[in-house]
């Protein structure tokens, strides 16, 4: 069952990616992630000791604890004082240098990053307006073309809003009897960016998963990402499915997985990847193994980091329903159905063969078109 109180562990299941990272770390095996139709579940056991050892390490926000009173665990205050006293933190940002230009957040796989900017009106548009009513002959020119309407006639006299003149002159270079003089010192004398745009640069430690995208795409080098797990990545590519197979690459949160053909197909981990192993955990040919362990940085802290192997007895359900018209591109997308392993087309409606192979990356409920097909785990 999902967990949403309002003590101990509370669980999103919008933001969980099934990694399952969360029930490797857990010292006392107590969590459970199951896949629910296009989402997660969580189940905890009696024996959770509420250590909140599964939300530091996730990723991705989907797993809070609040105990106390407080929100986190005393392993995040740990971890947060410790990067503190290295002068680092999960994601730093240098605000001598930071331009505020919004790159960061636009790209952010998880919006854990937000950009607050506030750009001074007054200082930005700078000038002096002059308005000698009696020349005017009501033409009305300067309110026609007038880019911002800032401009408008009150008893046969031109009055100009202020607050949404932009000093572009044109109103004082087409009036016929100038009427309006329009000095635009905005446009003559750039002030500098710092006199006029101010903001900040908020990030969410709880949903940033360090994939180390916003420092990749900063153009000012103004971001220091910390990982808080290293450690290797190997690939049998003997159990590999080859051209057959994307899901590795399709159910990584973070874009860390490009492939290579030399000419054969080769699986690449790039620096965005954290170690979170979703592909390791929807892998149909269990050809990805992860080793984590803890950064160097944080080796020497009290964090019990013995990583389990998870619970695996868990029982597994693809249900198609009769919408299915058999149009095959489930089988497209999953090798295991292509293998008829797991599902086969039968006359021109898909058929549960076994659930055995089946890792439940729900790949092929996300690509059905009539979304005819379901998955679900049961701990």
């Amino acid at each position: 069952m999902g967990v949403e109180a309002e003590t101990g562990l509370i669980f999103d299941s919008e933001v969980c990616k099934g990694c399952k990272l969360c029930e490797k770390v857990c010292p006392n095996r107590a969590i459970l992630v199951l896949r629910n139709g296009r989402g997660f579940v969580l189940e905890v056991g009696e024996n959770c000791s509420e250590c909140g050892l599964c939300t530091d390490f996730c990723f991705y926000g989907a797993l809070k604890i609040k105990k106390n009173g407080r929100t986190g665990s005393e392993f995040s205050r740990m971890i947060k004082e410790e990067l503190y006293q290295l002068g680092l933190g999960k994601v730093l940002i240098d605000d001598s240098k930071c331009i505020l230009c919004g790159l960061c957040m636009a790209n952010c796989p998880n919006h854990a990053v937000k950009v607050d900017r506030m750009v001074d009106l007054h200082k930005l548009r700078r000038g002096e307006i002059t308005v000698h009513g009696d020349r005017c002959i009501e033409c009305r020119l300067c309110v026609i073309y007038c880019p911002t309407k800032a401009v408008s006639l009150r008893g046969g006299k031109p009055e100009i809003d202020v607050e949404k003149c932009i000093y572009c002159e044109i109103c004082s270079k087409i009036c016929l009897k100038d009427a309006i003089e329009v000095r635009c010192d905005s446009c003559r004398l750039q002030p500098q960016k710092g006199e006029y745009i101010s903001g900040e640069v908020k990030v969410d430690e709880e949903k940033c998963s360090q994939c180390g995208i916003c420092s990749e795409v900063c153009p000012e080098n103004a971001i220091t990402v910390t990982k808080l797990l290293s450690g290797k990545k190997e690939v049998d590519m003997e159990k590999c499915f080859g051209l057959d197979c994307s899901i590795c690459r399709e159910v990584c949160p973070n874009m860390a997985i490009e492939y290579r053909y030399s000419p054969e197909k080769e699986i690449v981990f790039n620096h965005r990847c954290n170690f979170c192993g979703a592909c390791e955990t929807f892998c149909p040919g269990n050809a990805i193994e992860i080793d984590r362990r803890l950064s160097e940085l944080l080796d020497e802290l009290p964090i019990p980091f013995e990583l389990s192997s998870g619970q695996n007895n868990r029982r597994k359900e693809i249900i198609i329903d009769e919408t299915c018209f058999g149009c095959g591109l489930c089988a497209s997308v999953c090798p295991m159905i292509k293998r008829e392993e797991t599902v086969q087309i039968v006359d021109g409606k898909g058929k549960v063969i076994s659930t055995e192979k089946c890792t439940m990356c729900g790949t092929c409920l996300n690509n059905c078109p009539v979304g005819a097909i379901s998955l679900r785990e049961l701990g």
